[in-house]
C-alpha cells in the first residue's frame, strides 16, 4: 500500500483489477484504518476474495534499503513478499521504496538457480506494432559481469514471451556501437555467449538511439547503464509532453490548430502515458515481484498488477529455472 499516493490510489487500482479477473485473490497490507473505507462499493461476493492484514509501518521513500531487514520486519512491504516466501501469495505487487523492496526480495526469497544476481525489468514503448520493448537491468546491481549478463538474456527472453506472448524473442545488447570491435570487455564476452547459446534469439548490439525502434524485444545492459537510461526516457517524455501544452497555449492560432489535431493530440498522449508502461519485475528469484513506479496512478497500479496476473498464469520463475538447466547443459 506503499507510493506516493497510498492506498487512495492502489486500493481503488487492486479492486478494479479484482472486477476483471474472476480468479484473482487479494491481500491488502497495510494499515486497516487507512484501507477499510475504500472498499465500500465492494459487492459481497468481490468481498470474499479481499483479506486485509494489517500493519501500520512503513517504509519510507527516502528510508535506507538495509532498514527493511534491520528494524521494519513488521512494515507492509516486508509481510507482502514473505507471504510470497511462505506460499500464501503467488506475487507481491508494491509502489514502495525500491532498494527496499530488492533487498527484501533478495533477502526472503531464494535465487532461482543458475542465477548469481537478480535484474529490474522495464517496459519501454516501441514504435512497431505491439508497442514494448524489454529492458534490464535497470537499477538492481551497480556493475555486471558477462555472464550475469548473459543470464539477463535469458530471463528477459522468457518474460518476453510472457508478457507480450514472442516465442521467440529478439535479444540485443545495449552498446556504444553496432560494431563488432565496440564495447567493453565485459560487452564483448557476454556478446560471444549470446551468440552461442541456442537458448537465444540473439541479433547483436544496438545504440541508444535504437531502444525505441523496436528492433529488439528485450534489450540487455548493466544495472548501472540501465537506471540512467530509463530515467532519462522519463524526463525525456515529460520535456515533449510540456512543449507540446506549451506551444498550444503560446497563442490563439496554436490553440485553434490543437482544436483541428485534437484526434492526433490524445493519440500521443496515450502512446506517452507512463501508465502503460508502469510496473518493473525483479527477475531472477523463487517468487514474482512487481514493482510499480511510486508516482503511477490508479490505472498505472492496475497495469502493474495485470503484470503480475500474467507472470503467475505462466509460472514465469519455473520457466526461467527450465531455461537455465537447458543452457547449462
Amino acid at each position: 500500500m506503499g507510493g506516493d499516493s497510498g492506498p487512495p490510489v492502489t486500493v481503488p487500482a487492486a479492486l478494479a483489477a479484482l472486477k476483471k479477473h474472476p480468479l484473482l485473490q487479494i491481500t491488502l497490507v497495510g494499515d486497516e484504518q487507512q484501507i477499510t473505507p475504500l472498499l465500500t462499493s465492494l459487492s459481497p461476493n468481490d468481498a470474499t476474495r479481499v483479506d486485509i492484514v494489517h500493519t501500520s509501518v512503513a517504509i519510507s521513500a527516502h528510508a535506507r534499503p538495509d532498514k527493511v531487514l534491520r528494524g521494519s520486519r513488521d512494515s507492509s512491504m516486508f509481510i507482502a513478499v514473505d507471504r510470497v516466501r511462505q506460499g500464501l501469495a503467488d506475487a507481491c505487487v508494491s509502489a514502495g521504496n525500491t532498494g527496499a523492496l530488492l533487498m527484501a526480495g533478495r533477502h526472503l526469497l531464494d535465487a532461482i538457480p543458475g542465477i548469481d544476481k537478480p535484474a529490474i525489468m522495464a517496459t519501454l514503448p516501441a514504435t512497431r506494432s505491439g508497442g514494448y520493448s524489454y529492458l534490464l537491468d535497470v537499477g538492481a546491481n551497480v556493475s555486471n559481469n558477462a555472464a550475469e549478463l548473459y543470464q539477463f538474456a535469458l530471463m528477459g527472453s522468457v518474460l518476453a514471451s510472457s508478457l507480450s506472448e514472442r516465442p521467440h524473442a529478439r535479444v540485443a545488447l545495449l552498446n556504444i556501437g553496432a560494431e563488432a570491435n565496440k564495447g567493453t570487455p565485459e560487452i564483448q564476452q557476454a556478446a560471444s555467449l549470446l551468440a552461442d547459446s541456442p537458448e537465444l534469439n540473439y541479433i547483436g548490439f544496438i545504440e541508444g538511439n535504437q531502444l525505441y525502434d523496436g528492433v529488439a524485444d528485450v534489450i540487455v545492459c548493466d544495472g548501472f547503464t540501465g537506471n540512467i537510461t530509463i530515467k532519462t526516457s522519463a524526463g525525456a517524455v515529460k520535456v515533449i509532453q510540456g512543449l507540446l501544452t506549451k506551444t498550444i497555449r503560446a497563442g490563439w492560432y496554436f490553440r485553434l490548430l490543437s482544436l483541428f489535431a485534437r484526434p492526433l493530440l490524445l493519440g500521443i498522449q496515450k502512446e506517452l502515458n507512463p501508465a502503460r508502461y508502469n510496473g518493473a519485475t525483479l527477475v531472477g528469484l523463487s517468487g514474482i515481484i512487481v514493482k510499480s513506479h511510486g508516482h503511477a496512478s490508479q490505472d498505472g497500479f492496475e497495469h502493474a498488477i495485470r503484470h503480475a496476473i500474467k507472470q503467475v498464469e505462466d509460472d514465469v520463475p519455473a520457466l526461467i529455472a527450465g531455461k537455465m538447466n537447458h543452457a547449462s547443459e
